[in-house]
């Protein structure tokens, strides 16, 4: 049998089994078919509603735009409450650093005022024994002169014994003096950082009050948004029922025409499959199921192994990633301070023991300038230094850049439908939100455990061990800035002249993933760009 004849056959055959398994002798009820007044009327019911959908959509549009910008003020009165929150805890730190110094001065100059005594009391003794000696002088003169030469000589003794300790007694009177001065300072400094403590704290008590103020109105605009979204769903349901009834009638008219060409392909195969030889066509038949049979066996095993070895590869490395970026987070979440808490964490008084400070957005108040000196307290530890700390912690298990960028977004994705809290979200993940006075707290915010727009941010770049402050604003000054039409995935987006009213993650095809406002949950948008900052943010 030559290889033409073969498959001659085989092609016969499968024409044949096929004709006789979609048609098993009678063919199939024949569809509806439109007629073409349907059709044509249907299309007319789309043109004469256009006009009327689009007067809706440009409606929409405005409202959409109103309710952009009344989101974009509440923005920027939640997030000036998230700055005195950053600005409280970093004076907090600093006061902090400042009691400690005055300890360590004072400590410094009781030590020196101990030293002096002791030295005084030298002094005193070795006076004693210089005037015992001198009202014996004249019983010893008149002995021999031996034993004038000796009393001579100890009264030369202790008169230099006696002024090398005056003159010990007078650099430690200096050293105290210093440490006095010094004392006095870094009380100074400690006072001005108590003051700046005070300052933010009332900060943010009239930023809270601002928010109070125009609660109503945002309830206004609120409301507004509500009645105006009912009609455009409305106006959506329209021209989503005429288009729908058209392309059923397009649907219809597609279905007829392939049940013909179907019945044309039916008549032909059962006429092939006529002319074929049964025997040989069985046979054939077997020859070739056998030896596809074997083959996708073969291809499937392969297939199989390559496939187990992949996901094996694949579920190891997401494996250590994952464990990075825990343990990443939890180095973070361990050294940053509590934001929804606006309590003083660190002890009270100068003589309490020593606490953990915990790490600042701003360093540069650390060494306050009193009275025209510049007063050391130390390093407090910053960010920045987190960051290192978390990213060496990290490790290659990281991998490259592009699998950084998959994991914050992973890590943000995976808190989709999470409630929106003012105030909430941490290096580990979700918080309780605080209270604002006004529409966060009409919500409940400060029961939810959840995230703002900042805290999502932080939790998301915290698993691959950067460290950011709880306030857009401050977000703003990380990174790379680059142009908003060159943003890639993973870039941050910021809303507001100065990046104080809003940020979100950019995914890509114009979509980012956000904690939008009270009453929201953690989404994926599409990119607003009316009161976009003028620049993204590139942390990778």
């Amino acid at each position: 049998m030559t290889r033409s004849t073969v498959a001659t056959v085989l092609c016969a055959a499968m024409l044949s089994s096929t004709a006789s398994f979609v048609h098993p002798g009678v063919a199939n009820a024949a569809p509806t078919n439109p007629s073409n007044t349907d059709i044509q009327n249907a299309l007319d019911a789309i043109r004469n509603s256009q006009g009327n959908v689009a007067g809706l959509a440009g409606a929409i549009a405005q409202v959409q735009d109103e309710i952009n910008k009344v989101e974009l003020h509440m923005g920027e009165l939640r997030e000036g409450v998230n700055k005195a929150l950053v600005d409280l805890h970093d004076a907090q730190a600093t006061a902090e650093q400042a009691r400690q110094g005055v300890r360590s001065a004072r400590d410094r100059l009781n030590t020196t005022q101990r030293e002096i005594e002791d030295a005084q009391k030298k002094l005193d003794e070795i006076s004693r024994t210089a005037y015992r000696h001198s009202n014996t002088g004249g019983i010893e003169a008149a002995a021999s002169d031996d034993a004038a030469r000796d009393a001579l000589d100890r009264q030369t003794y202790l008169r230099t014994n006696a002024e090398e300790q005056q003159q010990a007694i007078s650099a430690l009177d200096q050293a105290r003096t210093e440490h006095a001065n010094e004392e006095s300072r870094l009380r100074a400094a400690r006072d001005l950082a108590e003051q700046r403590e005070s300052e933010a704290a009332a900060a943010k008590d009239a930023a809270e009050s601002r928010i109070q103020e125009t609660s109503g109105q945002l309830a206004a605009e609120n409301a507004r948004r509500q009645d105006l979204m009912q009609q455009r769903d409305l106006a959506q349901a329209e021209l989503d029922g005429n288009r729908e009834k058209a392309d059923e009638l397009h649907q219809q008219r597609k279905e007829y025409e392939a049940y013909q060409q179907a019945e044309q392909e039916r008549a032909a195969a059962e006429e092939a499959a006529r002319q074929a030889a049964e025997q040989r066509r069985q046979a054939e038949d077997a020859a070739r199921q056998a030896k596809a049979e074997a083959d996708r066996e073969r291809r499937e095993k392969e297939a199989e192994e390559a496939r187990r070895s992949e996901e094996q590869k694949e579920a190891e490395r997401k494996a250590k990633a994952n464990q990075a970026a825990q343990a990443a987070a939890a180095l973070i979440a361990a050294a940053s301070a509590a934001h929804n808490q606006t309590e003083n964490p660190y002890p009270q008084g100068e003589d309490a023991a020593n606490a953990t400070i915990s790490a600042v957005h701003n360093a540069g108040e650390q060494n306050p300038n009193v009275n025209g000196t510049e007063v050391p307290l130390g390093q407090v530890p910053t960010l920045d230094s987190v960051s290192e700390a978390a990213g060496n912690t990290a490790g290659a298990a990281q991998g490259s850049r592009d699998q950084k960028i998959e994991t914050v977004i992973n890590r943000a994705m995976s808190q989709l439908g999470v409630p929106y809290a003012w105030g909430g979200g941490t290096a580990t993940g979700p918080s309780q939100g605080i209270r604002d006075g006004g529409v966060a707290d009409s919500y409940g915010d400060y029961n939810k455990i959840g995230f703002d727009c900042s805290g999502l941010v932080l939790y998301a770049y915290a698993g691959i061990g950067i460290a950011l402050p709880h306030y857009t604003g401050y977000q703003y000054q990380y990174g790379t800035k680059v142009n908003i039409n060159e943003i890639q995935r993973g870039d941050l987006l910021f809303w507001g002249p100065n990046a104080e009213y809003h940020v979100a993650i950019y995914l890509g095809n114009g979509q980012m993933i956000e904690a939008p406002q009270s009453g929201s949950v953690v989404q994926v948008s599409s990119v607003r760009y009316a009161g976009m900052s003028p620049y993204a943010v590139r942390l990778i």
